[in-house]
């Protein structure tokens, strides 16, 4: 897909430059919303990758919900204070406070209040090629959060309101999402962004957890699912640079690659992780092999990038349980 073209022609200024003043009326007078919508995904080659339809309602502030519906049943629900991520295929679901993820989310451009609080605003011309219509006034959306996980947002107004949305990520990766048959401002209540535990899904919880038993851990969740999420912690703690909670994935009897002492290491590894601009790591073809009812192997592709290096290569991760926590035990690269 072709990158926007920016222009500063005076000729052109005026037909760009109402975008975000479209994007603080629809902020201000749509105060609900309810549409179909259609997601694709492209790779910088314009390659798809993805191709699915749902539908999403939102109510401000910060409530929101996106039910995935062809052709898997994925959800995306926020109530306000926590944010739910479900996955179907994983059985598994992610929560985190609202106020932690901010500007980590898209989604609350849509749906919340101080939007310039998260994210710089820039007017932006029309997008070039086949989707170019002159109704639409564009406004690109960059986060003021380092790790959020895209690039920017690119938001599409049609008479001050929502029309079509992109999300640019680390990889170039395109999402493009089409709303159809919107209504706004429409009756919606806070039952409609509550989220119904499925039965025997996995929780991976980054807040303190409720005394509600719909909360808690299932004792006798999928390995396979828990281990997965466990390499996408440790990834996601990589990428935000949490040095903290990345080294927290770490044994005590951890096998250093040098044969360095493990306090030694862990100093070795801070100064490095922090001494890194931006770095992005994304884990692919995740491979499981359980050698005892407590320990794994977890193998995969890793594709790191930072401001100074780009690499791609194997790993594998060997991985006990320890009081209840998967922790890292030896970490190869190359296999």
């Amino acid at each position: 897909m072709n990158k926007l073209l920016f222009t500063f022609l005076i000729l052109s200024f005026n037909v760009f430059a109402d975008g975000i003043s479209d994007l603080n009326a629809f902020v201000n007078n749509v105060s609900s919303m309810s549409s179909e919508f259609s997601q694709v995904v492209l790779d910088k080659k314009g390659l798809k990758l993805q191709d699915v339809e749902g539908v999403m309602l939102f109510k401000r502030p910060n409530k929101f919900r996106w039910d995935y519906l062809r052709p898997y049943q994925n959800q995306i629900i926020s109530d306000g204070d926590l944010l739910y991520m479900y996955d179907q295929d994983l059985r598994q679901v992610s929560i985190n406070p609202i106020a932690k993820v901010g500007g980590s989310t898209p989604l609350l451009i849509i749906a919340g209040k101080n939007i310039e609080k998260y994210f710089t605003l820039k007017n932006i011309e029309d997008q070039s090629g086949a989707e170019a219509n002159h109704n639409i006034k564009w406004v690109e959306a960059i986060p003021k959060e380092e790790g959020a996980g895209f690039i920017k947002v690119i938001l599409g107004l049609t008479e001050n309101k929502l029309s079509a949305m992109k999300i640019v990520d680390a990889f170039e990766h395109i999402t493009t999402i089409s709303f159809k048959n919107a209504k706004y401002n429409v009756s919606l209540v806070d039952n409609d962004f509550l989220f119904k535990l499925p039965n025997g899904v996995d929780v991976v919880q980054n807040t303190a957890i409720s005394s509600n038993s719909s909360t808690i851990p299932n004792p006798n969740k999928n390995k396979d699912a828990e281990l997965i999420a466990f390499a996408n912690d440790w990834a996601n703690a990589w990428s935000a640079k949490d040095i903290d909670l990345y080294l927290s994935k770490y044994a005590q009897d951890f096998k250093t690659p040098n044969g360095d002492a493990l306090p030694l290491w862990q100093a070795t590894r801070r100064q490095k992780i922090s001494s890194q601009g931006k770095i992005v790591l994304e884990i692919e073809d995740v491979k499981l092999t359980m050698k005892a009812e407590n320990s794994a192997r977890i193998q995969f592709k890793q594709k790191y990038t930072s401001d100074k290096l780009t690499e791609m290569k194997n790993k594998s991760l060997l991985v006990k349980k320890i009081d209840g926590y998967w922790l890292i035990q030896e970490e190869i690269s190359g296999k």
